[in-house]
This record gives C-alpha cells, sequence and structure tokens, in this order.
C-alpha cells in the first residue's frame, strides 16, 4: 500500500506532465505559485502569452511565483491602435463618408488584467515535453462587472493576433496594401467605408485560424473549460468593428479531441465549436439578440442560447461579449436528433453543411414556390411537404413582429433538412428555419414589415396567396405579440438585463470609447420597452390593411 501511496507522487513532483500548485481561477488575495513535475528537466515559463521557448525564463523550484493583480500592469494589447481602422481617425477623415468617425480610442487608463503563465518543459536536448496554461483573477471580489455574468480568457501567441504578416486582429499588411491604392475609387466595393476596408481581420478560412488556449468559468467563478483550440474572427461587416466575435474550434491537432469537453449550454452534447460573440451591429448594449433568442426558444425553428461573459485576451480586459452556439451540423445533430452526414443547411445562399450537390435541392424547394400559384391547394400541398410550414410560418412571423430589415430578408437568414428520410421526427427531409442575426434589425416601432417582406421575399409572397397560409400566418403573428413579446414578459426580461448588464456594459463601452454611454444606455433600454409596448397595436393596424377587417372578422381573428 505505501508504494502505491509513493509512486502516484512521486510521479506527480518528478514525472514529464507539468501541473501548477494552485488550479488557475479567482482568488482573493496575493499568493505564491509553484510549477510542479519535470524531474531534471527544465521548465520555462512567459508571462505575455508567448509559447515558452529554451530562451524563456526558467523557473526556479526554491522561488514560486508571486501572483497579484496584474491590473496595475501598463496596458500593452489595448493600447494598440491597428486593431481596427475605427481607431485611425485621421484616415477616416480623409477617406470615408459613408461611415463617419464614431468614437473608438485606446483607454486611457489601466485596463483590468488577470496574470496568463505559460510554462514548458524541455529535455537537456531542446525538446518539450508538456506545457501547461493557467488564467489568474486576483482582488476582482467587489468590481462589479465580473459579477454574475461568466468569464472567458484567450491565450495565444501575441503574433497570432498583433503581428503584421499573420495577425488575425490588426489591420495588418492587408491593409497596408490597399493602402498603396486609391481606396477612393468608385469601382471599389469598400470605397468611402472604413469598417469595410479590407484588413487581416477580413480575411477568412484556415489559414487564418490560430492556436489558442481557452478557458472559462461560470458565474460562480468555477472553471467548467479549459482547452487548447482554435481560434478565428467571426462575421461580416463587423469584423471591422469592436470588439469582434472570435470563433473557437476544437480540433484534434490542437487538443486531441474534435469536441470541447464541455456542457456548456446544458444540452447534453459537446460542441465542436463556440462562438464568443460581440454584438455584432448592437455592439453597445448587445440585448436584442440575447432578448429575441431567449423569448423565441420554444417556437419552430432554431434559436441560440446567449451566456454572458467578460472577455479577456493575452491578459488584458477585452469588453463584454456572449457565449454562443454556432449553427452547424453538429448543432443540428445536438438539437434535432438527426445524423451530421444527413444535415444540408444554407446560409445566405450560401451551403454552410453538406455535399455540393446538396444546393440543388434548396434550388428546386425556392423556385417551385416562385412558380406555382399557391392559391391552388394541390400547389399548397406539394409546398407543405417540401418545408416545415410550422417552421416557416413561426420564422417569418417573428421576424415581421418585430421589425426586422436592413439585413433581412435579403440576408442574414438559414435553413436546414435532412437529405434523406430517416424516420425521425425532424429527418423527414423538409426545409426547417434558423434565427440568427438580429442585432442589425432596426426595430423601428411603426415598420410596416409585413408590406415589405411582401414586396421584397419571393417565397413568403407565394405563400401569402393561399388563405390557409394567410390564417394561420396571423394567428401566429398574433401569438407572438400577445404571448412571447407580451409587454410584461419583455419587462421582466429587460429588468434583468439591466440589472446584471449594467456595470459589464458600462465597463466594456468605457473600454473602447473612453464613456460608459450610461445615459445612452438608459434611452436604449426605454426604446426597448416602448417598442413591445406598442408595437402590437401597430402590426394589428398593418394587418387590418393588408388582410381587411372584413376578413380578419370571418375567420374569427379578433385583436
Amino acid at each position: 500500500m505505501a508504494v502505491l501511496a509513493v509512486f502516484p507522487l512521486f510521479k506527480f513532483f518528478y514525472g514529464n506532465q507539468l501541473t501548477f500548485s494552485s488550479e488557475p481561477g479567482y482568488y482573493d488575495a496575493p499568493f505564491y505559485l509553484s510549477i510542479y513535475g519535470g524531474g531534471k528537466n527544465t521548465i520555462h515559463y512567459t508571462l505575455d502569452g508567448r509559447e515558452p521557448t529554451v530562451n524563456d525564463l526558467v523557473f526556479d523550484k526554491e522561488s514560486p511565483l508571486y501572483i497579484e493583480d496584474a491590473s496595475n500592469h501598463p496596458n500593452v494589447y489595448s493600447a494598440r491602435t491597428d486593431t481596427s481602422a475605427g481607431l485611425q481617425q485621421d484616415l477616416i477623415d480623409q477617406y470615408s463618408t459613408a461611415f463617419p468617425y464614431i468614437g473608438y480610442t485606446a483607454p486611457a487608463y489601466l485596463v483590468d488584467k488577470c496574470t496568463i503563465i505559460r510554462a514548458s518543459l524541455f529535455d537537456p536536448d531542446g525538446n518539450c515535453l508538456d506545457s501547461i496554461t493557467g488564467t489568474y483573477f486576483v482582488g476582482f471580489q467587489d468590481r462589479r462587472s465580473y459579477q454574475d455574468i461568466y468569464t472567458a480568457s484567450i491565450v495565444t501567441s501575441p503574433e497570432n493576433l498583433f503581428d503584421d504578416d499573420i495577425g488575425i486582429y490588426v489591420l495588418g499588411n492587408t491593409f497596408a496594401e490597399c493602402l498603396k491604392g486609391d481606396i477612393t475609387r468608385d469601382d471599389l466595393w469598400y470605397s468611402f467605408q472604413w469598417r469595410y476596408w479590407p484588413a487581416n481581420f477580413f480575411n477568412y478560412g484556415i489559414d487564418w485560424e490560430r492556436e489558442a488556449d481557452l478557458t472559462i468559468f461560470d458565474n460562480h467563478q468555477n472553471a467548467v473549460l479549459s482547452e487548447k483550440c482554435g481560434i478565428r474572427i467571426k462575421g461580416g461587416a463587423t469584423r471591422g468593428q469592436l470588439p469582434r466575435s472570435i470563433s473557437c474550434y476544437a480540433r484534434d491537432i490542437y487538443g486531441g479531441s474534435n469536441s470541447f469537453d464541455a456542457n456548456i449550454f446544458q444540452t447534453d452534447s459537446f460542441p465542436h465549436k463556440i462562438v464568443l460573440f460581440a454584438g455584432g451591429d448592437d455592439n453597445c448594449f448587445k440585448l436584442k439578440d440575447y432578448l429575441v433568442n431567449t423569448m423565441a426558444q420554444d417556437l419552430h425553428f432554431a434559436t441560440m442560447d446567449f451566456i454572458p461573459c467578460a472577455m479577456f485576451l493575452d491578459g488584458e480586459y477585452w469588453g463584454m461579449y456572449y457565449i454562443t452556439e454556432d449553427y452547424n451540423a453538429d448543432y443540428i445533430h445536438d438539437h434535432y436528433q438527426v445524423a451530421n452526414s444527413n444535415v444540408i443547411m444554407i446560409k445566405n445562399y450560401d451551403l454552410a453543411a453538406g455535399l455540393e450537390e446538396d444546393f440543388q435541392a434548396f434550388d428546386e424547394m425556392r423556385f417551385f414556390m416562385y412558380d406555382h400559384d399557391m392559391s391552388d391547394p394541390e400547389a399548397y400541398h406539394q409546398a407543405r411537404e417540401l418545408i416545415d410550414i410550422d417552421s416557416f410560418i413561426d420564422y417569418y412571423a417573428l421576424h415581421i413582429y418585430i421589425g426586422g430589415w436592413y439585413d433581412w430578408p435579403g440576408s442574414n437568414f438559414a435553413l436546414w433538412r435532412t437529405r434523406a428520410n430517416d424516420g425521425s421526427r425532424y429527418g423527414d427531409g423538409k426545409w426547417r428555419w434558423m434565427l440568427f442575426d438580429i442585432n442589425s434589425s432596426e426595430m423601428v416601432l411603426s415598420d410596416d414589415s409585413l408590406s415589405r417582406v411582401l414586396e421584397e421575399d419571393r417565397i413568403f409572397s407565394s405563400l401569402y396567396q393561399n388563405e390557409e397560409f394567410r390564417r394561420q400566418f396571423t394567428e401566429r403573428l398574433l401569438y407572438i405579440g400577445k404571448d412571447v413579446f407580451a409587454p410584461e414578459t419583455c419587462n421582466l426580461f429587460i429588468d434583468q438585463y439591466v440589472q446584471t448588464m449594467r456595470e459589464p456594459l458600462a465597463a466594456s463601452n468605457m473600454r473602447f470609447y473612453m464613456d460608459d454611454k450610461s445615459d445612452e444606455f438608459e434611452q436604449y433600454v426605454t426604446n426597448m420597452r416602448t417598442f413591445f409596448a406598442e408595437r402590437y397595436d401597430v402590426v394589428w393596424n398593418f394587418l387590418e390593411n393588408s388582410m381587411g377587417e372584413e376578413w380578419l372578422a370571418q375567420n374569427g381573428i379578433q385583436k
């Protein structure tokens, strides 16, 4: 028994697996940290996010590291002004007219920081035997910006983010090359629009994915995930804004698995991809996606979970984010219990999952809708064999109710189906819709979104010719207004949002604007409350204009 007890301890102190004497996480007071393991091999470490080499600091086991609140250290990465064209006021004044300067500024104060330690074990020949990364927050217990929300920390070699050649978070050489030409030429798609100017962060694909360590702490400051992954910038036009969203990919080549070993979204699933979502066009107050997806989770289309979190990038505070899911074949498998290999997904007219030839199924569906008279019961019956009509109606009714426009319905849409009927509830080969990017919806109270969608969306306008469709659509639209977005329900959600998010959002806005935007926050919240308090009457009025009072009465539809 004594030998069995001693052997693990021997391996712990002298084996080739490194470990920290204190787990990464939150601590109320400074403490000393040791790094165990390695035997007669040498431990090298860094404190700036770089992967250690044999040329970096050597850890002395007789002199543990003193870990304290790092917030008093000088700003390094947050002081950079090359992370967005929105920080280049002189260039915006010179070249941009469509999107004027909006006030980004590097913080003129010391941002909150955590201590990041990367340690690697090297043998006498310089071979790396093991590596570990730790993130430590000290003295954050009284900071309201971190109460009741998650924390996400990304640690990666700084050049992966900020190098002109390979950095994914900077303007970089991509922008430098752009400046060599005449960026004001009328035939250039990005002319006059600073947030669209070519930059490193507008580069896509696996070539612009970088290895990183991702750690997530829950709202009780317990670590729920700590793994190596690949990171990429996520989004469309919002890549040019600050802060920007980041996709995190679990891969064998980084952490030994293609799934994260954490049930982050409480779906009894382990995602391949996690998104750290910065808010898109709603990046100051970040309510629209959060509210609408949460309220709509019981409707007949896909929605995402949103978990508020504070973000740290290479040890420096990087604003308020959400941890969200990503729409992919894994999401469909986890939520609808169909095989990944049987999933076809279309996003903004691009094939997001499936085989190249699967796009034909999407074309066949939409052209059938375009080319047939849906007032014919037989044509409408065939349409219902192609699409889940409940999903379509709920999805369009919600968008129309909230006045979704600007990027919808022409873009910001997604739908999926199974390639073959597998006999399961959702494996019937019918198209189903997926909600995302509500942040760009203007949510204008007076917007007659029904008339506008009838003009702009050929599938909806075709189906609208059918009496049964109009009746079901009208009933669901009013149900969404009365029940899903009932003013009292929305106010309760907004109350909780204000209580939880006021301080984190103020800190986030101060970080990027040197302004907590507290007055704008109060007005924003008031506008959202007003919208949901008054929108139902507006929607009823344009239903009367479109359907007619007599038709509504004949179908037993009452306000």
